[in-house]
């Protein structure tokens, strides 16, 4: 009878806790336009509210303007289904693995990962990479449950408009504006979303009043562009810009010319708002691509109400949101693009300056600066060092320079760099673009990354893992990344400049590239921004 009894009561034990866990994230969330029900997820022990509109969807009239809010409903919206991803084309689509499997202009929406507890958390806003022409928040390398479960905060992740879609320049749309803004919707969508969580997150269990924004490439200069924008001010608390920089935007002139070529592509007079606006969405973005989508020419502008400058000028000028902010790269950014390259992967020491002049198109002088900072007597091959020249060229000293100019008194600036490179192939490439964030959201096992680990994971890439993320949670409840345990990280300062090796193992060393990254500093004075040829290649 007793033994029943028991059996009886796990019995009931069992069944009742998902059914428990169902009602927790099935009960309905108020929010500013409507009731939202999402989902459980027992593994994590967490809720997900997948799709929730920040805006209209930018689309007919609203196409090439600044986002709008969203209509309220009525009645419970289900929020169990992604939104689309925003419309798209080239490599990056390969590597979205995007669950919605819709792709749609009709693409702002967020979604949102919370623990399955009562309380008042700090937020994290991810901010998708993919050179401001490709990716979307639902891919599954970004999936918020896991970092919400480990550190009990409230995880969103956002789609923003891309590529033609989210950065088209004409003085006509300039016009048209309240604001006089123009060429940066994308960015305001991002601004949008930011303030949308503002409005809303503590119905998920978040503190509007603790939110970091994070996020990597395209993701990571927007994280630069948030920092900067007056319009942010007081809705961001904490930033992480993970191999970004702070050099990504346009000035109107540039902008307005590539709005001209945009329009006679698309068959249209550039003043025609109406003919631009009629044309069918995939119509705009196949005849607005080639050789634009595929290399980084698509940037939000600095046109007086986004922005007043570029990122970094504005931070140097001390015009930005003064708040702890943590930055870094990977040690070998860029070497896969190198891989695709016939004259770089044949390259002899010979050869070593040529390249240069080819691909950066420095003159005789600065070549010969470039060898010494950058001698091949420190490097396996040419090849080699061509390649970390170009990772501080395209993403590390931009990152660096971003942190500097923000560096040097309250509130703290932190800085890594990414070395490890245990997965398959990792020898050959080195700690590549984009190697990091698995380990920041602990995915090492979800696609696109988990086709270059075996399924049992080692120990130390596991431990490393931890680390990452402890520091990434750290850093958005506190604003300094040290406790629990992890290994001390120092701050970085102009004095001390610092930064922590995230690798096996974790260790602090001198950064060592300020002579470099002086280099970099003055070649984008006087260059087309290194941005803009960083994904193209001999074909273009």
């Amino acid at each position: 009878m007793k033994r029943a009894m028991v059996l009886g009561g796990l019995l009931v034990f069992f069944l009742a806790a998902p059914a428990w866990a169902d009602d927790v994230c099935g009960a309905p969330v108020k929010t500013g336009y409507g009731l939202l029900r999402g989902l459980a997820d027992t593994a994590t022990a967490t809720c997900v509210y997948r799709g929730i509109p920040y805006a209209q969807p930018p689309v007919g009239k609203l196409r090439w303007r600044a986002p709008v809010a969203p209509e309220a409903w009525t009645g419970v919206r289900e929020a169990r289904e992604w939104g689309a991803r925003c419309l798209q084309s080239g490599f990056m689509e390969a590597v979205n693995f995007d669950p919605s499997g819709k792709m749609s202009e009709d693409c702002l929406y967020l979604n949102v990962w919370r623990p399955q507890k009562s309380g008042s958390f700090p937020v994290m806003v991810w901010i998708h990479g993919g050179g401001y022409t490709a990716g979307a928040g639902s891919t599954p390398m970004y999936w918020g449950d896991r970092l919400a479960a480990a550190g009990d905060v409230v995880v969103v992740s956002i789609n923003y408009r891309l590529n033609v879609f989210g950065f088209l320049a004409t003085p006509e749309l300039q016009k048209e504006d309240q604001n006089g803004s123009v060429g940066s919707y994308g960015s305001l969508d991002q601004v949008a979303a930011i303030k949308w969580v503002h409005d809303n997150v503590a119905a998920f269990g978040g503190d509007p009043e603790n939110v970091t924004i994070f996020g990597e490439s395209a993701g990571g200069w927007s994280v630069c562009t948030m920092l900067a924008t007056p319009l942010n001010r007081g809705l961001i608390h904490r930033a992480i810009l993970e191999s970004g920089g702070c050099m990504a935007s346009a000035g109107l002139e540039k902008g307005f010319a590539q709005g001209r070529l945009t329009a006679e592509r698309l068959g249209c007079p550039p003043g025609d708002l109406e003919c631009l606006r009629k044309l069918p969405a995939e119509t705009v973005l196949k005849k607005a691509s080639g050789s634009q989508l595929e290399g980084f020419v698509w940037v939000p502008h600095h046109d007086g109400y986004l922005l007043a400058d570029t990122p970094l000028a504005m931070i140097r000028a001390g015009n930005f949101n003064r708040i702890p902010f943590m930055a870094g790269s990977n040690k070998n950014e860029v070497d896969v693009i190198l891989n695709v390259m016939s004259d770089l992967r044949r390259a002899q020491p010979a050869d070593y300056e040529t390249l240069m002049k080819k691909y950066l198109g420095v003159n005789d002088a600065e070549a010969a600066r470039l060898t010494r900072l950058y001698p091949l007597a420190d490097y396996e091959n040419t090849k080699k060092a061509f390649g970390r020249l170009a990772t501080d060229a395209g993403l590390g000293c931009p990152t660096y320079l971003g942190l500097l100019a923000a560096a040097g008194g309250p509130p703290k600036t932190y800085y890594y760099r990414f070395d490890f490179d245990g997965m398959i192939l990792g020898k050959t490439l080195g700690a590549v673009h984009a190697m990091e964030i698995p380990f920041v959201f602990n995915a090492l096992d979800r696609k696109p990354t988990s086709m270059l680990y075996p399924r049992k994971v080692k120990p130390e890439i596991q431990q490393l893992a931890r680390t990452m993320q402890g520091y990434w949670l750290n850093f958005a409840k506190t604003g300094d990344p040290n406790g629990g345990g992890l290994p001390a990280w120092p701050a970085f300062t102009p004095e001390a400049q610092t930064m922590q090796v995230l690798d096996t193992p974790v260790h602090s060393e001198p950064a060592g590239i300020s002579e470099q990254c002086a280099f970099w500093d003055e070649y984008n004075q006087s260059h087309a921004p290194i941005f803009e040829t960083m994904g193209r290649t001999e074909k273009d």
